[in-house]
C-alpha cells in the first residue's frame, strides 16, 4: 500500500537520514519507524510487568511478609537451589 507523504519537514528528514545513511528514502522511514515501535514497545513493557505483580504475584505473598527484604542468606539458598 503506498503511503504519500505531504510534509516538507517530514521530506526533508527523510531525505537527509538517507543521504547520510545510503538508504533509499523508504527504507530510512522503515526503520525509523521500526526503531520507535520498538522504544513504544519498551516503555509498555514495565506497565505490563507492574500489572503481572500487582494482579498475580503480590495477592499471594502472606501479609506478614510483604514488604520484608530477603536477607544474604535467603538469597545464597535460592541460588544454590
Amino acid at each position: 500500500m503506498p503511503l504519500t507523504i505531504r510534509n516538507r519537514e517530514v521530506e526533508r528528514l527523510a531525505s537527509e537520514v538517507a543521504r547520510l545513511t545510503g538508504e533509499t528514502k523508504t527504507e530510512a522511514v522503515r526503520k525509523a519507524l521500526e526503531l520507535r515501535l520498538a522504544e513504544l514497545t519498551r516503555k509498555r513493557r514495565p506497565d505490563r510487568v507492574l500489572r503481572f505483580l500487582e494482579e498475580e504475584v503480590w495477592p499471594r505473598i502472606p501479609p506478614e511478609l510483604l514488604g520484608k527484604g530477603v536477607s544474604k542468606e535467603e538469597m545464597d539458598e535460592l541460588w544454590e537451589g
